[in-house]
């Protein structure tokens, strides 16, 4: 984080927008250009922000082999809101993910958007296209992305295109920066093609419902497993009142089922993370699920494994 070159930028789009200088954080600063309204978010040493209304764009329907992309020519394109199409700097992860087929990601035919760009979005193929169809558009979020701009979102659960900035660097200091990022988010909420409201529910995503709940699982098991256990063992644990309570000198002792459920969680966790892990593919996101998949089922073993430890140690 350089705190001059966040410190310059900040001046940059005050100046542009002409307001005095911030005094409460975050600080808003609200542009109107070419007929689009924006604002930028600043909060100091955290983040820079900037928003749009996802707006009807000027972009007429794409000809030639961009034609594809529409269901009936000259028909606007419909789809289900929002679309989440977040477009980041394209990693190694990515391209190994996608060398493995662990990921999939739209391609527009861009070459260097392509190479340069990863794509994320719940939306069926053929819609991202569409939207990323301006040649104008994808230069636009490739400059952004070379200005150090984390993520772009088009169409976020607000209905708004979002572009985060999370890191100030020396190049930010430079003169007219500010100016064209702003020049650059204009031209992606400018060349966006309108997108109708589809009336067809979004594809349930039975993946996404699974991890949500084993995560839920996992912080109850957490914060209520150690008092279920002492609650469960019983006078085996009470040192105090039990003088001859033993921690893992016999079968039944108040800590002897810790071990075997870790060993044996563990194994089984392996086990059973490395076949499901594998599983989860075929998503723009499969490569960020995969791991927290790998860890609930991880602390889920393991848990299991405790409870039918001690169940079976200290019930002979």
């Amino acid at each position: 984080m350089n705190s001059d070159a966040e410190l310059e930028l900040a001046r940059q789009f005050r100046d542009l927008a002409g307001v005095p200088k911030e005094t409460e954080w975050p600080a808003h600063f609200d542009f109107h250009i070419g007929g689009y309204p924006l604002r930028v978010t600043y909060s100091v040493q955290e983040f820079l922000r900037l928003r749009a209304p996802y707006a009807l764009g000027e972009q007429s329907p794409p000809d030639g082999a961009q034609a594809t992309y529409r269901s009936n020519a000259g028909a606007p394109l419909s789809a289900i809101r929002p679309m989440n199409i977040e477009l980041r700097p394209e990693t190694s992860d990515h391209r190994a993910a996608k060398a493995t087929d662990v990921a999939v990601e739209v391609q527009t035919g861009d070459p260097p958007f392509d190479r340069e760009v990863y794509i994320d979005s719940p939306s069926h193929s053929h819609v991202v296209q569409r939207v990323l169809g301006s040649p104008e558009l994808r230069a636009s979020v490739r400059a952004l992305l070379a200005e150090g701009f984390s993520s772009i979102v088009i169409d976020d659960d607000e209905g708004e295109i979002c572009a985060h900035l999370q890191a100030f660097t020396e190049s930010h200091q430079r003169p007219g920066c500010a100016a064209r990022m702003l020049d650059a988010f204009v031209a992606i909420v400018r060349n966006v093609p309108h997108v109708a409201r589809s009336s067809e529910p979004r594809p349930a995503d039975a993946e996404r419902t699974l991890l949500r709940i084993g995560g839920i699982l996992c912080f109850v098991l957490l914060v209520l497993g150690t008092p279920a256990y002492f609650l469960a063992a019983g006078a085996r644990c009470d040192f105090e009142a039990n003088p001859g309570a033993t921690v893992l000198l016999s079968l039944d002792g108040c800590f002897t089922p810790i071990p075997l459920g870790l060993s044996a969680g563990l194994l089984a966790g392996l086990a059973v993370a490395r076949v499901v892990s594998r599983r989860i593919r075929g998503r723009s996101s499969s490569h960020e699920r995969a791991p927290y998949a790998y860890a609930i089922l991880m602390i889920l073993s393991i848990q299991v494994a405790l409870a039918l430890s001690a169940a079976v140690l200290w019930t002979r």
